[in-house]
């Protein structure tokens, strides 16, 4: 292979543009990693953008009372219940480049719906939903194809610092989204905020055009398996792993927590608490801070302490969420940072947990694994904004974020118990443990 196909191929050659550019920028050095990281950037800013803006279409347009909006927030995790195990089978199946741009554009037609119906006066509580439930189908589609389609775009010696570079991605959309969708919303109307949602799915959508395929030819099944035995082998690998079970099992709970407690903020903030939704916005965005800081840090504390050790430190962190419920107007509006701690936990954790998952697994199990894993943690995110809502009509949303903030803290008990505490390095070849 020349140096000029090597350094086509996102291989480094020494004194090359290409290997001086990785050197400096690390994956980001690397084209098709830049190209989709560009891509994902743009979608998780404008998913974070209409995180903020069709609840507030709920809360200020429909009127929608506070189950509803939690129901909002829950249907898009709903289809991951019923499709998140047939999804990893099928993604195994074909390009995950390919899937990932069919998500993106079916992503943009059902965000433009919202606006076209909103601009024209006929958007209603049901069709949000509906789009909601929809768009999370597409979701669980798209993210079990992301989660196998990385690894193929870089080595596993890559793997923290290009998924460092994606979480950095997601906090930084943490941060802005909210802002900009509550601006958006207050002073260009919500059919605008809706739309620069859909325009960043048509972003990632170029984008991963623009990168060239570097896939494997598509897998067909083995003549006598069906797609069930499939779904089985990725159920079994997960469930008898020593590791990737109780990290599945902890973050279900933090995912439960988390849901329940987002399900809420929106209502916290703007009737609870009373203040604007540009306010309301800022302060969501303020507390994906924690989450940009948590994606710098992660790779230093693997090298100072470990993978496994790194993990849990991360998680500790968690119990600054009971900060969250002692929040007032005024200077009380302080005590919501201690969300942005929480997130700095979440962020850096994340890293290192799915650098752990991509390199363990199987490459022609990726998908179903990664399906398994996500149907068990998203599976929390579902019941938990249903949870939240139940919850924030019984005992009231103050009383409610207690609940669920004290679920977000204890969800770390469960790595203490596993095998996970007593180690310094997490293994990355299941081989080694004969699971």
């Amino acid at each position: 292979m020349t140096a000029e196909q090597q350094s086509a191929s996102g291989i480094e050659v020494p004194g090359s543009r290409q290997g001086r550019l990785l050197r400096v920028a690390g994956t980001l050095g690397k084209r098709n990693f830049r190209l989709f990281w560009i891509g994902e950037t743009t979608s998780q800013v404008g998913s974070a953008i209409s995180s903020v803006v069709i609840p507030l279409v709920g809360v200020r347009v429909l009127r929608a009372d506070t189950f509803e909006i939690a129901l909002l927030t829950s249907a898009v995790w709903l289809p991951w219940l019923v499709f998140g195990l047939p999804a990893g089978a099928w993604v195994d199946r074909y390009r995950k480049r390919t899937l990932m741009i069919t998500c993106d554009l079916v992503s943009l037609i059902l965000l433009a719906s919202i606006a076209v119906s909103e601009l024209l006066g006929i958007l209603t509580v049901a069709q949000l939903l509906l789009v909601a439930l929809l768009a999370g189908l597409v979701s669980v589609f798209f993210k079990a194809a992301f989660q196998a389609y990385i690894p193929q775009v870089l080595q596993r010696d890559e793997l923290i610092d290009g998924n460092a570079k994606l979480q950095s991605s997601a906090a930084f959309a943490m941060v802005s989204g909210p802002g900009i969708g509550g601006a958006v919303a207050q002073f260009l109307g919500i059919a605008t905020g809706v739309l620069l949602d859909a325009a960043s799915f048509a972003v990632s959508a170029v984008c991963l055009l623009a990168t060239p395929s570097a896939e494997p030819a598509s897998r067909t099944a083995s003549p006598g398996r069906r797609i069930g035995q499939e779904i089985r082998d990725g159920v079994k690998f997960l469930l008898h792993d020593p590791y990737l079970l109780p990290l599945a099992a902890f973050t279900s709970t933090l995912s439960l927590g988390v849901s329940s407690s987002d399900s809420l903020m929106i209502i916290f903030f703007v009737r609870t608490l009373g203040v604007s939704s540009t306010v309301t916005g800022i302060a969501l965005g303020l507390m994906g801070v924690g989450g940009l800081s948590g994606a710098f840090i992660s790779a230093r504390l693997v090298r100072r302490y470990g993978s496994a050790r790194a993990m849990i430190i991360c998680r500790v962190l968690l119990s600054s969420a009971l900060l969250l419920p002692l929040t007032t107007r005024g200077v009380g509006l302080l005590f919501s940072a201690g969300w942005l701690t929480v997130n700095a936990g979440i962020a850096s954790g994340n890293i290192i947990s799915a650098s752990f998952r991509q390199a363990r697994c199987p490459v022609e199990m990726r998908g179903r694994i990664s399906a398994t894993y996500y149907t068990m943690t998203y599976s929390g995110m579902a019941i938990g904004g249903v949870f939240g809502g139940a919850l924030g009509t019984f005992l009231g949303v103050r009383a409610a974020l207690w609940v669920t903030c004290g679920i977000v803290a204890a969800a770390s008990a469960i790595l203490f118990f596993s095998p996970i505490r007593k180690l310094r390095e997490l293994p990355e070849t299941a081989a080694l443990d004969g699971a």
